[in-house]
């Protein structure tokens, strides 16, 4: 019986066992900002699954200078930063993002932006946390 038990209780943690949490870092144009990054090894492909929720994130319009959008970026230890997807932020300046990315040691930062269409982040960085899971 306790091992049924023990069985069953590996099978409900398992799919949570190997989930990493990253606090990130505010930059001094938005203090109250938060974000965490969840991030679980994707067990098709052994991607890491990077879930990004910001809370009290601006409106990218009330920013100086203003911004239409947030862009979330990767940039791998010695790389270039590779845009993610934007960031909304709905009525209680909330907002979320569910990306998969092969790096595994990488920063991963959220800007302003004037534009979806940029290919380079801009200097007005809103959230940041570098993420490692070797």
């Amino acid at each position: 019986m306790k091992f049924t038990v023990a069985i069953v209780a590996l099978i409900l943690v398992w799919p949570f066992a190997f989930t990493k949490e990253y606090r990130m870092t505010s930059g001094a144009g938005v203090p109250a900002a938060m974000g965490m990054v969840k991030v679980q090894k994707a067990k098709d492909n052994g991607n890491n699954k990077l879930q990004i929720k910001v809370e009290h994130l601006a409106r990218p319009s009330s920013l100086t200078p203003s911004a239409t959008n947030y862009l979330v970026w990767i940039r791998p230890n010695g790389g270039d930063a590779l845009k993610q997807g934007a960031v909304g932020v709905d009525k209680n300046l909330s907002g979320e993002l569910t990306v998969e990315t092969v790096a595994k040691d990488f920063d991963l930062f959220i800007t302003a932006e004037q534009s979806n269409s940029v290919t380079v982040p801009s200097s007005i960085e809103v959230l940041h946390t570098h993420i490692s899971t070797d």
